[in-house]
């Protein structure tokens, strides 16, 4: 038997065979078809069976390249950080289709301690939430875990009288963006980017105009300095939860200090000289 909640939710043991799986995502208008329902369900399904089987090498062959580059690197760190962190007793779980966008199926993964078709109910002080997203490429399944849904390839770029700018990529988690972000410094000067204060100066904006705010300030200042004809490669991260409708149209970089050397001598002089940046995406 299998206890279902309600059309979205299905608690699975993992040893079942006859399931509801839920196909209506809970922040997108569109509806999974039976086939790819059954696909992802099937997918998901076995990553977690390769999991509780201790099957590490096959469970990692599941993931996406782009996860194992951004979150593990080797098998052993998947192991340490996944594995070690949830599977260290059988787990049944908890899905919830929650996002469909492009080939890309996001679902939230509730982990269950113990058997509750055997237990008779769900000790959730024992549960581990994750979001775990299905990328179909042509007739491949990969997944990204850990609440990584993304990364997109942007390539763009952005040039004036002081700088040469590219937006490499962007990587998109449930929480958070992160944008990998190259910039020339073609002056003479030293330039500091942002002093690690004014985190509000660096934003996204979206086509509503809504702000999302970077976290500038876990770079040091070494990360934000440029020296004259240097280019530095850096991960600014952003305040953003995910959410397909809503559509990036700038990244905004403000109060960039052009001569870091008078800056360092008297920081609270209003005079020194500052540029912005406006990088359309």
């Amino acid at each position: 038997m299998v206890k279902r909640q309600n059309s979205n939710t299905t608690y699975y043991n993992t040893e079942a065979q006859d399931v509801t799986k839920p196909n209506n995502p809970v922040i997108t208008d569109s509806q999974l078809s039976e086939r790819e329902t059954e696909d992802n369900s099937k997918v998901i399904r076995e990553f977690i069976k390769y999991c509780n089987e201790n099957k590490l090498q096959e469970a990692y062959n599941m993931l996406t390249d782009d996860c194992k580059e951004l979150l593990y690197s080797t098998i052993d760190i998947f192991k340490q950080n996944y594995i070690n962190q949830i599977f260290k007793t059988q787990k049944s779980y908890k899905l919830e289709l929650w996002a469909e966008n492009n080939n890309y199926y996001t679902y939230i993964i509730t982990y269950i301690e113990g058997n509750p078709l055997q237990t008779g109910g769900y000790n959730f002080n024992e549960n581990y939430i994750d979001y775990v997203t299905v990328v179909k490429n042509t007739d491949e399944f990969k997944l990204n875990i850990n609440q990584f849904i993304k990364k997109e390839d942007l390539n763009i770029e952005k040039k004036d009288n002081n700088f040469e700018i590219t937006v490499n990529s962007r990587m998109i988690y449930m929480n958070y963006e992160t944008y990998n972000i190259s910039i020339k410094n073609n002056t003479q000067k030293t330039v500091l980017i942002n002093d690690g204060k004014t985190t509000n100066s660096i934003y996204l904006l979206d086509s509503d105009d809504i702000k999302y705010i970077s976290l500038v300030n876990e770079l040091t200042t070494s990360i934000l300095t440029i020296e004259p004809k240097y280019t530095k490669t850096f991960n600014l991260k952003f305040n953003k939860n995910y959410n397909t409708d809503v559509k990036i149209k700038n990244i905004q970089i403000n109060n960039i200090y052009l001569d870091k050397e008078k800056y360092d001598s008297n920081p609270n002089d209003e005079n020194l000289g500052k540029t912005n940046i406006t990088i359309s995406l």
